[in-house]
């Protein structure tokens, strides 16, 4: 019903606008003529940009009949010329607005699905995981949303299976590999929960993707189980998670390499036991790519912003952690901003 009043006002708007342009052209001497004809221009727009290009043609053709109503009621030099000038202006005038409404419906169907995707990569609601206290803060870079996911999910042994990752590169492309790349996690953890394993099938659905160009993708798998409070980690060129509350970086088993690099990834699982006083954080170089100044965050200025927050429960802890870094930095985001924290539940 809104839409309908809506588009009736619009359509009186166009009519008044053209009666308005005949009006005054009919009330001004003869010699003002040449210009106030082109006004017609006015309602031509509005409704090419309100209603499309058909309904722009049908209003440019009824303004022409305007101008040649007025100009046989107060008969104008050159009549046929400046007929053919006006015609002309008012069908470049259609051109343009619908090119100008074409772009920017195609703009805000873009800013849709990406604003779909992003939802898609990092939901803001966690689901429920029984013994984990769990947290995560997402923050669009510059450009919009780019690469960075995180999943969480319960795995098939009762344990949690945890994915931070960041695709390289920016943009559309990004976030859509990053949503293929995320789907293929959701699948292999619901069947796995060993980290290694779940990397090496992700790495294998990458390198055999069709048309694949360049398309590289950085991780860490984990998975917690609660009962014994046992935390498996497994790295693929990712920064590497850090312990909680001690900030010291878990290192990860073997060699790591960036998902898509290789067809052959070798990688290991490692093993530690939390207390339940203990947790991990997982983040994407968004939190260490930050500037200030010329300078850059980095690990170290990461592990001095997070040092009075550790102790937090996973929820604020990311919370608090992400508004330290924005805080810390002085420059737009480069790249998409990611904090994932799990926990014992207490």
């Amino acid at each position: 019903m809104l839409r309908g009043s809506s588009s009736v006002v619009r359509i009186v708007s166009v009519c008044a606008a053209a009666l308005l342009v005949f009006v005054v052209w009919l009330s001004i001497e003869n010699s003002a003529h040449t210009g106030v004809g082109f006004f017609y221009a006015i309602p031509v727009g509005l409704a090419t940009w309100w209603f499309g290009g058909r309904a722009g043609a049908a209003t440019a053709l009824a303004c022409v009949g305007l101008y040649a109503l007025g100009a046989r009621i107060d008969p104008v030099d050159n009549f046929g010329l400046a007929l053919a000038i006006r015609a002309t202006a008012f069908a470049l005038v259609v051109v343009v607005v619908s090119v100008l409404r074409e772009r920017l419906i195609v703009l805000e169907h873009s800013a849709e699905e990406l604003e779909a995707i992003r939802a898609a990569l990092t939901p803001s609601t966690l689901p429920e995981l029984p013994g984990v206290d769990a947290g995560a803060a997402f923050v669009a870079s510059e450009y919009g949303v780019s690469g960075d996911f995180y999943l969480l999910t319960n795995g098939p042994d009762d344990s949690t299976v945890a994915v931070v990752g960041d695709v390289v590169g920016h943009g559309p492309k990004a976030a859509r590999l990053a949503t293929f790349i995320r789907a293929r996690f959701a699948a292999f953890a619901a069947n796995t929960s060993d980290p290694a394993e779940i990397l090496t099938l992700a790495n294998a659905a990458l390198v055999e993707r069709p048309g694949r160009d360049e398309e590289l993708v950085s991780a860490v798998c984990l998975r917690f189980q609660a009962e014994d409070s046992r935390l498996s980690y497994a790295v693929a060129g990712h920064p590497l998670p850090m312990h909680l509350p001690s900030l010291e970086e878990l290192q990860p088993e073997g060699t790591t390499l960036l998902l898509g690099v290789s067809a052959d990834l070798p990688l290991e699982t490692a093993d530690l036991t939390l207390d339940r006083s203990h947790g991990v954080l997982v983040y994407t170089d968004g939190a260490t790519d930050v500037q200030q100044g010329e300078t850059r965050l980095g690990s170290d200025g990461l592990s001095r912003l997070l040092g009075p927050l550790v102790r937090l429960p996973a929820r604020v802890l990311a919370q608090e952690a992400h508004k330290a870094v924005l805080g810390w930095a002085d420059t737009p985001l480069g790249d998409d901003l990611c904090i994932l924290v799990l926990r014992p539940k207490a």
